[in-house]
């Protein structure tokens, strides 16, 4: 994973608080810049202790100290952050004013915003494809060269065949519920319904779990305690909602309580899985946004198959 480090760079200009706008300009003009978005401002053991944006100092008279034209101080990061948490950070603040200290705040370099936005971009592509189920490839254009479509396959295919060995084992799961299914016909109708719910309501999980990992760590207790409670709170809404609905269209309650209990069920479940495996992946070292995509989505299936059929046996056994 990329780090402040990798984007950062020390060719900057640097002055004390006191040096006036011309002596300023004058050091700017003596050579070229990495980046002359701000004068960094630093005291004698060359701690950071404000800048000076370049608008302000093209703007001011020739005779005024830097100390008169301060900034907003920058954002600060160290060289071991994470460059994907750096650059939301800066979107978050609308400020692309990034200095990189060290552990006595001294003043190692500064980022680029050049820099910060070809990392949003290249995050938001490969996360976008690995959401998908489709590994980090080269952006080619569409061809039919047996080269680049057998890369292209390759890219693919990983993930769907943990897919279909996913179906294999949700079709087990079901045929171990073979006589409920039989004893009630009506059952398969509403599979479909609540093995969806479920993929809704934990890809909403996932991908507010992706933005948060991406600003660091997010504790485990937490975050399954916090979405458990929404899951719960979504659950019974959508239970009583489906329940209702169900019991006035056919005019049977048991079927209607089967759906409902499910759906409010597998809602919980479901938070809790997308929870647990984005954050499983992080502390392996894996990048979390694998779980969003056919892993996830295997799982979950999975899972509210075999709860839908154990409501359903329970509930009709009585």
């Amino acid at each position: 994973m990329a780090t402040a480090a990798d984007l950062m760079t020390v060719d900057i200009p640097r002055s004390d608080r006191y040096r006036t706008v011309s002596e300023t300009m004058a050091a700017l003009r003596a050579r070229t810049w990495d980046e002359v978005g701000h004068i960094y401002l630093v005291d004698d053991q060359a701690t950071l202790v404000g800048q000076v944006p370049i608008e302000r100092l093209l703007q001011a008279k020739e005779q005024t100290p830097l100390a008169d034209l301060e900034g907003q101080p920058p954002i600060e990061v160290i060289p071991s952050d994470a460059a994907e948490t750096v650059a939301l950070r800066a979107v978050e603040r609308h400020d692309a004013d990034v200095a990189v200290i060290d552990g006595r705040r001294r003043l190692l370099g500064a980022i680029p915003i050049g820099r910060l936005l070809a990392l949003l971009h290249e995050e938001h592509v490969d996360n976008f494809l690995r959401m998908g189920g489709v590994g980090r490839i080269n952006h080619l254009p569409l061809s039919v060269t047996a080269r680049q479509t057998l890369t292209q396959v390759r890219a693919r295919l990983p993930w769907l065949m943990v897919g279909l060995a996913g179906g294999f084992l949700a079709g087990g799961v079901a045929s171990a519920f073979e006589a409920s299914l039989k004893n009630e016909v009506a059952l398969a109708f509403f599979l479909p319904l609540v093995v969806y719910m479920a993929d809704a309501v934990g890809t909403q999980t996932e991908t507010v779990l992706v933005r948060r990992l991406a600003y660091g760590e997010v504790a485990l207790w937490t975050q399954l305690a916090g979405e458990a409670l929404i899951g719960a709170c979504i659950g019974t809404i959508v239970a009583i909602v489906a329940t209702a609905c169900l019991w006035m269209w056919n005019g049977r309650p048991a079927l209607a309580m089967i759906v409902g209990a499910s759906l409010g069920l597998t809602a919980v479940v479901a938070t809790v899985t997308a929870s647990l495996l984005p954050l499983g992946l992080a502390r392996l070292g894996a990048d979390p946004a694998l779980a969003s995509g056919p892993v996830a989505t295997v799982v979950q299936d999975i899972l509210s198959v075999g709860i839908y059929l154990m409501i359903a046996t329970a509930l009709l056994a009585e």
